[in-house]
């Protein structure tokens, strides 16, 4: 059975989306499945950049424009010394140099800008005449893409095949799709794209595809794929709002909308947690099996049992809707009665240099440190509490990574990781949900509270316990159960 999961994109600052597709991968890597991984957005650097660190296999990755051009996920291997003997220039001049990139003049109007991945090898080349960029060729083992820009906008993208051949041209109005040349066929905008990509995978009854990023997707290929083949799709995030659903009024997640209306197209929409199940179940209307599964899993369970004291630890990407500056501005007001208080916060992002800014201006840089990326594995235990200020966490995969290594957690109380991994006063504290003006003040109170209930000590032995549900064989079998019931 071939198991094809449908994503939009990928990058550094990977989202949850993202590593419940890669814990799916590494379920799978027991199983009799060949599974793939579609992602459908445009992407301006070489995907394997991405895909490697999460651990993809190049074969596993089949991203759309290379799939139509016949090509597969490849490193990229093209080096300045081919770029400039296939430039054939008699003079030129290196302008500047650095790790990232090259700046080659070869005459007064023109001149190169070589993207490096690393030293001397390159991802992409811009060419600008009389300072105005004019295109933009991307490469991996050869030339795979060139973009023209006209007046500064993108109007054409030109695809090639491995032997330097011309495969499909898009062009583009706003930087959306307008129309595809490919195969002798014209395709109207960006939803006949992928439907013609999905087309030519030759899909079979049997194949299972899962939707994971359905917006903007899902209303195009749906109608193709709906009785072709075995259709899943994951619930992600908080599925509605509650504050403006009344009555059987439900509104929805926007993500979401159109899969709840044609549920009944899916064989399963899967969601993370028992208690999403059980809300969702009463609101759908369309008749299909809502399955729980978890998103992540872990593979051993911590016995450490010594940590620093009074010490926090937050992952995840540095966006505002996780709410950071929120965790600094607490623990700045706890420290005032806990002076050992620290946190460290994993992860990249856009809000980097907003929350460097904060922690400055509150003077708390000997106590509150942004540590970037880094593997967590063995690191969680090391900290005496897991802290979290998102409100809307549709399970957490960090928040099951700080269970497994046996941390008690600080939360707000929302539905559904939260609930889900927090027993309030045992394993630690779930606090109110207010304004995020409010937030800091009672988030620094339940810090202290923790530590005055010494959760830190007694919650450790109770998230352990919890943390055995989610041990790596007891979610496998839960995929294998889904997928091999109505496998044909």
């Amino acid at each position: 059975m071939k198991v094809y999961s449908v994503n939009k994109g990928v990058g550094f600052a990977s989202s949850g989306v993202e590593y419940a597709q890669k814990y799916r991968k590494e379920l799978f890597e027991n199983f009799d499945y060949n599974d793939y991984y579609i992602f459908l957005n445009y992407l301006s650097k070489n995907i394997t950049v991405y895909t490697d660190l999460l651990g993809y296999k190049n074969e596993q990755i089949i991203w759309i424009y290379n799939y139509l051009s016949h090509r597969t996920a490849q490193k990229s291997s093209y080096t300045v010394e081919m770029f400039i003997e296939a430039l054939g220039a008699e003079h030129y001049e290196v302008l500047s140099q650095s790790e990232s990139s090259i700046e080659i003049k070869v005459s007064n109007t023109q001149r190169y800008k070589l993207w490096l991945l690393e030293p001397n090898l390159i991802d992409r080349v811009d060419y600008i005449v009389n300072g105005s960029l004019v295109h933009v060729s991307h490469y991996d083992e050869s030339l795979n893409n060139v973009e023209d820009y006209v007046q500064g906008k993108l109007v054409k993208r030109t695809f090639y095949d491995c032997q330097g051949e011309k495969s499909y041209e898009q062009f583009y109005d706003k930087n959306e799709i307008k129309v595809t040349y490919i195969d002798q066929q014209i395709l109207f905008g960006k939803m006949a794209f992928y439907q013609y990509f999905f087309q030519q995978l030759q899909l079979e009854k049997k194949d299972a595809v899962i939707i994971d990023r359905p917006l903007d997707v899902v209303e195009g290929i749906l109608p193709l794929l709906v009785h072709q083949v075995r259709l899943f799709s994951v619930v992600h995030a908080e599925h509605y709002n509650e504050s403006l659903s009344k009555g059987n009024h439900i509104l929805w997640n926007n993500n979401y909308e159109y899969i709840f209306e044609h549920a009944d197209a899916f064989e399963a929409i899967i969601v993370a947690t028992n208690r999403q199940n059980q809300i969702l179940s009463q609101q759908l209307r369309k008749k299909t099996a809502i399955k729980t599964i978890p998103v992540g899993y872990i593979n051993s369970i911590s016995r450490k049992r010594s940590y620093k004291p009074f010490s926090l630890i937050t992952a995840s990407r540095l966006a505002t809707e996780k709410h950071i500056d929120v965790l600094i501005k607490a623990v700045a007001i706890a420290k005032e009665v806990i002076p050992e208080l620290t946190l460290d916060i994993y992860g990249e992002g856009g809000e980097r240099k907003k929350l460097e800014e904060i922690i400055q201006k509150l003077e708390v840089e000997d106590s509150v440190k942004l540590c970037g990326h880094q593997n967590l594995d063995e690191i969680y235990s090391g900290y005496s509490a897991y802290v979290s200020a998102s409100t809307s966490e549709g399970f957490g995969l960090s928040l099951l990574e700080a269970l497994g290594a046996g941390l008690p957690m600080i939360g707000v109380d929302v539905e559904y990781g939260n609930r889900e991994f927090i027993e309030n006063g045992k394993n630690g504290i779930l606090f109110e949900r207010v304004s995020l003006n409010e937030m800091p003040e009672v988030l620094a109170k339940a810090i202290i509270s923790f530590y005055e209930a010494h959760l830190d000590h007694s919650g450790r032995n109770i998230s352990k316990q919890k943390a055995k549900a989610y041990l790596k064989n007891n979610v496998a079998k839960s995929w294998e159960n889904l997928l091999e019931k109505g496998k044909k």
